[in-house]
């Protein structure tokens, strides 16, 4: 999914989490906190993390 804001690549999860306090918990269930490299691939990335605030220096 896209953030509204400066075309920002986020999880469902967490675009869902800030529609209001009640999925706020939803945030720990985001699935990609983390860049996943591509195997022997020097620094391309086969999947980037999630760019949500909450996990902003994880």
């Amino acid at each position: 999914m896209s953030c509204r804001y400066f075309g920002i690549s986020r999880q469902a999860e967490c675009t869902v989490a800030e529609f209001g306090p009640e999925y706020a918990d939803l945030h720990a269930d985001c699935r990609q906190p983390k860049d996943v490299p591509l195997i022997h691939s020097g620094r391309i990335l086969l999947v980037h993390r999630c760019r949500c605030a909450c996990h902003r220096g994880k």
